[in-house]
């Protein structure tokens, strides 16, 4: 592993090197735009050969260009800013532009008509460049400079805007899970395709994370030029799943420009949280500044209209009360007195004629309570609302600092040199739900290094190299650590588990109804993750008469390295089957006072694991302009994606039909038993079990990797006439390889773990006390858990699609509606191959299929989905001190999971997605009150007026969307075969006549029934939907002009402004106490943010 690092990081600086020595791309087109035009005399005929000149107002930098024999011109790639075009050809008077503003990957159509005459006159095109996408199928929204830094952004996290566009619906996390890491997680879902697909571009590289998705690296507004969402790329230069967030980094100028700013908010400003006892603690500070110009030192260089540099720097210090509702137990059913339930509770080992008998009174007597249950009950705070929950505020601590530092250089006037750098630290304290179990921390980083060069050849050709170097690492602690608490509850079979120079930490305990405590296992606490990925690019264009053909290719290599802890500490699982008869549950409460969990899990901490793979792309585009109204894109790109490699052979595959059924990587007869501390020991017992991949004949990373990854593109544009445009698209994407479920492989000898379940409906054999019976993890009497990966998997793929027009109402306003749909095929997903066949009675070891073995968790591709949808907007750009964009989307996503939940009848999970929002809408809006100098009224004002009157402006967003739908669960495992969240059957004779929703019961329980004994239960999945999500945001800024053309802004930004409440879903377990009762929020309180910001 450490030859082939130190080989790519060589391979990685040659390649640095020939950019800075060669031509190449500073950015990739998906980052910058494009001029595109057509030149004509005043009778309508092509002028060819006429000069094109596109000058950045900011940088004076000029790109050239020639049109063709048929008068088109192409001018690319261009950065975002503003340009003039300047057009001259012989026997033609010069024709100049007003000003075009070129938005991140735009293109840009300005067709010009030259009077008849002599260069020496020079006339202006007064047409303007149209707003429709004339020249491309591709679908998305652009979020201006303006917007970013104007529009109120909780957080000031750039990426919250994508809710701002049709498609895209930014889902909030639920319940009271802790933050992991800072990056963008699976929240994203645009146009039907799954968050972890979702591609983050900067500046033209790929910061996307590779091992769980996301990306690590955010920006501050105030370094962005713009941010684009765009979920229908028809280029095949676009790869992974189909949807991209593009950002851009501001360049310098040739004026010295800047900014210094604060945010400020603190909770004497702020609403209550809805389920909060009281006001949560809150101070936000967001502090700040950038500068950018010409790079320049007196008396050596002068760097203007050449070279310019821009630096930002921003930081966060934060410390938030977080909102925590947690169901716990009463004080009653603490002391075993559970009089108050509405079901009863059963005594198995109480039995008359094989019934379990109830406990007189429904409580359980003070004799037969479980000395180590009521030891962890210590840590279980008591119930201190009149809903039956604790709520509790307690302070987390997150402390930020971002850099980011550019550099653009004109080598020549057709040689540009572009390098930029971006580094995020973080450092966080993350306080756990229950106040006893304290805190946790978690420290981390990331920083992308990118540079590129961009090169013109001839007048009809261009090459774009890039390279970038992206790492991160992330640490985590776990809550509690050090003792051994399992001993200290007098819980056996984990004391030879703990962590070399950590210890133990507090364990995770579930129960069906009630919320979990997570102490480390949840997360598998104590961990450590560092990623690295390189990647480099070559890009060629050819602009050929109406063609710009446009092929590369792309190396990139990743490499993913950790260690975690699994369930070292145990993960302890309660489901109120022990207190039940046949027929019904009792409370999972009152099994664990009892001390019978219904599974437990353990795990060995592990050593570094992790994985590499080296992947290389390839594509080619042809924009054609068939005729004047009609544009196609066509294109077709192939990637070769192989799976990773296991570090020091950790992967590997199960196969039954073998006498050594499991297989890992290896060259010889033996797995590298160095790999992991348990692997000795586990190979001891398990070897016989145990083969190579040169054994069975298997590629060393054991999965054949998928070579037909073909993706064709096809686009087309067509101008109806000149204010409609009609577009149509269809194209291929491959997902990228889930890599966080196949590095993560609970695969002997490496990975040793076990889940043992309760033999459920008869009277409990394991006790908290001795639950494994004395067998020791990894001896000849355990059942490891297996997580291997299948040998032959193909890619997940998507099918997108749509069909849209725009129109132009005006030089500053468009519409654009039409349908759009994605196909999702062979998306990653898991299933347990070792689920009992049938329902039944009897243990469920021995009935499962591999009984050797307890879960065997595949990694597979079969997952499906289909989405469907109807987007529009309407956009209008900043005019008269007024700008708006109006974003609505009705959709539909249907999702089939063949890992089901219902024992192989896969029939009941083609059902809605976890992320279908059927309604979404979505407004922002701008306005600058007209009065005051250089505005409509009042423009000749005095000073003192103006500084009273003058420079107010308002800003607006607001987001109206569908709950997300969820799943109605039993607590128990009905069918006795140790699958988890089994369903209920529906029972429509029951349901309450007149039912009217409350917070407590969200949903009519009882309209569903617990399935019979050994049956499984038929409801469909996501049958219920959580609350409709409402936000409004604004803003009011008042500015002063200052001396030197400076501006000094005071703003007051508010979030939820009417402090209007969105749920989240309920707890859904229908036979429990709590079900249907909601404990948390979809959106924010109110909250007030102060700031002041001076630009010079």
């Amino acid at each position: 592993m450490a030859c082939v690092i130190n080989k790519i990081r060589s391979q990685f600086l040659w390649f640095c090197v020939l950019v800075l020595l060669i031509s190449g791309g500073a950015m990739a087109q998906v980052e910058q735009g494009r001029f595109v035009g057509h030149i004509q005399d005043p009778t309508g005929a092509a002028v060819a050969g006429a000069a094109v000149e596109a000058t950045n107002l900011a940088t004076n930098i000029v790109q050239r260009a020639q049109s063709n024999g048929g008068g088109d011109f192409v001018i690319t790639p261009v950065l975002a800013g503003n340009y003039v075009l300047t057009v001259t050809a012989t026997g033609f008077q010069k024709a100049t532009t007003k000003t075009i503003e070129v938005q991140v990957g735009q293109i840009v159509r300005q067709d010009v008509t030259l009077p008849i005459g002599t260069a020496n006159t020079t006339v202006e095109v007064t047409s303007s460049a149209p707003l429709l996408a004339t020249d491309s199928a591709t679908s998305g929204q652009v979020i201006s400079n303006r917007q970013l830094t104007e529009l109120p952004v909780n957080g000031r996290g750039f990426y919250r805007l994508a809710q701002l566009t049709p498609g895209a619906a930014l889902l909030p996390p639920t319940g009271n899970s802790l933050a992991i890491r800072p990056e963008v997680v699976n929240g994203n879902v645009i146009s039907g395709i799954r968050g972890s697909a979702t591609s983050f571009l900067m500046d033209g590289v790929d910061v996307s994370e590779q091992h769980q998705g996301g990306t690590f690296i955010q920006t501050s507004i105030d370094a962005l030029q713009e941010f684009s969402v765009q979920q229908s790329p028809y280029s095949a230069e676009y790869n992974r799943g189909g949807a991209f967030f593009n950002a851009t980094t501001k360049s310098g100028t040739n004026r010295y420009h800047g900014v210094l700013f604060e945010f400020l908010r603190n909770e004497i400003f702020d609403a209550r949280n809805y389920f909060a006892l009281k006001r949560q603690i809150l101070k936000r500070n967001q502090f700040g500044g950038n500068i950018g110009g010409p790079l320049s030192i007196p008396r050596l260089y002068d760097g203007k209209d050449r070279t310019f540099f821009f630096f930002n720097f921003e930081a966060q210090r934060l410390r938030t009360g977080l909102v925590n509702n947690i169901i716990v137990p009463s004080a009653k059913q603490r002391a075993g007195d559970f009089s108050e339930l509405s079901r009863t509770i059963y005594d198995r080992s109480n039995l008359v004629n094989g019934v379990p008998q109830p406990f007189p009174g429904n409580i359980i007597p003070a004799s037969r309570l479980s000395p180590q249950a009521l030891a962890i009950l210590k840590y279980i705070p008591q119930q201190n609302t009149s809903t039956g929950t604790f709520a509790s505020a307690p302070s987390q601590a997150i402390d930020w600092n971002q850099y980011v530092v550019r550099l653009d250089h004109q080598i020549t006037p057709k040689h540009r040199l572009f390098a930029r750098w971006v580094y995020v630290q973080q450092k966080e304290v993350d306080p756990n739900a229950s106040p006893l179990l304290g805190q946790a921390n978690l420290t981390s980083w990331g920083q992308d290094i990118a540079v590129g060069v961009i090169s013109n050849v001839g007048n009809t050709m261009v090459n774009e190299v890039r390279a970038h170097f992206l790492p991160s690492h992330v640490r985590l602690l776990a809550f509690l650590q050090g003792p051994d608490w399992n001993s200290r509850f007098g819980v056996a079979g984990f004391s030879d588990l703990l962590r070399t120079g950590v210890g133990g930490a507090f364990p995770d305990y579930a129960w069906s109804g009630y919320t979990s405590i997570q102490g480390s296992g949840f997360d598998q606490r104590p961990k450590s993750q560092d990623r690295k990925a390189f990647e480099g690019t070559d890009n060629f264009t050819i602009l050929k008469g109406r063609q710009a053909i446009k092929f590369g290719v792309l190396f990139r290599y990743y490499q993913w390295l950790g260690y975690d802890s699994g369930n070292f500490a145990g993960g302890f699982t309660f489901n109120g089957n022990a207190t039940g008869n046949n027929s019904t549950n009792g409370d999972a409460y009152a099994d664990f006072l009892l001390g019978y969990p219904s599974a437990v899990a353990r795990s060995y901490p592990a050593a570094n694991f992790g994985g590499e793979g080296l992947y290389k792309q390839f594509f080619v585009q042809d924009d054609y302009r068939v005729t004047d109204r009609l544009t196609l894109n066509m294109g077709l790109r192939y990637e070769y994606s192989p799976w990773l490699d296991g570090y020091k052979g950790q992967v590997g595959t199960f196969d039954p039909t073998q006498a050594k059924p499991i297989i890992v990587s290896g060259s010889g007869p033996v797995p590298d038993l160095t790999a992991q501390p348990a692997a000795p020991s586990a190979y001891q017992y398990f070897g016989k079990y145990i083969q190579t991949s040169s054994e069975a004949h298997l590629p060393l990373n054991l999965t054949y990797p998928d070579k037909l990854q073909f993706a064709p593109r096809v686009g087309l544009s067509y101008a109806m006439d000149s204010k409609t445009v009609l577009r149509a698209g269809f194209g291929m994407f491959y997902e990228p390889e889930g890599t966080s479920g196949r590095v993560n492989l609970n695969i002997l000898p490496y990975r040793l773990a076990e889940t043992i379940n309760q033999t459920q409906n008869v009277t409990p054999t394991r006790t908290l006390e001795n639950y494994f019976l004395g067998s020791a993890l990894g001896s000849a009497t355990s059942t490891p858990s297996l997580a291997p990966t299948r040998v032959h998997l193909r890619m997940g793929r998507n099918l997108h699609y749509s069909m849209n027009i725009q129109h132009q109402f005006s030089e500053h306003d468009v519409l654009e509606i039409g349908y759009v749909g994605n196909r999702g095929l062979h998306l990653s997903s898991s299933n347990d191959a070792n689920v009992p066949l049938t329902p039944g009675p009897g243990a469920i070891q021995a009935r499962r299929p591999y009984p050797l073995w307890s879960g065997i968790t595949y990694q597979t591709q079969d997952m499906s989905n289909k989405y469907h949808s109807l987007q529009a907007k309407l956009e209008h750009r900043f005019s008269y001190g007024f700008s708006a964009l109006v974003a609505y989307t009705w959709s539909k996503v249907m999702q089939y999971n063949q890992a089901s939940a219902l024992g192989g009848n896969t029939a009941y999970e083609y059902a809605r997605a976890p992320f279908d929002v059927p309604q979404n809408f979505a407004f922002s809006g701008s306005y600058q009150l007209p009065v005051g100098r250089n505005r409509k009224y009042l423009n000749n004002t005095n000073s003192f007026v103006n500084a009273v009157i003058g420079g107010w402006q308002a800003q607006t967003i607001l987001v109206v969307r569908s709950g997300t739908p969820y799943t109605p669960v039993v607590s128990s495992d009905r069918a006795n075969t140790g699958v988890g969240s089994q369903r209920p059957n529906i029972n429509p004779a029951g349901c309450t006549a007149g039912f009217e929703r409350t917070l407590k019961t969200w949903f009519d329980k009882s309209c569903y029934k617990v399935a019979d004994v050994y049956t499984y239960g038929q409801v469909r999945a996501n049958t219920l939907r959580a609350g409709t999500y409402n936000q409004f945001d604004g803003s009011v800024f008042k500015n002063f002009a200052m001396p030197h053309e400076s501006t000094l802004s005071f703003r007051a930004e508010f979030f939820n402004f009417p402090n209007t409440v969105s749920f989240n879903a309920p707890n859904a377990t229908v036979d429990a106490n709590a079900g249907g009762q909601v404990t948390s929020t979809s959106n924010t309180q109110r909250s007030i943010q102060f700031a002041v910001k001076y630009n010079f």
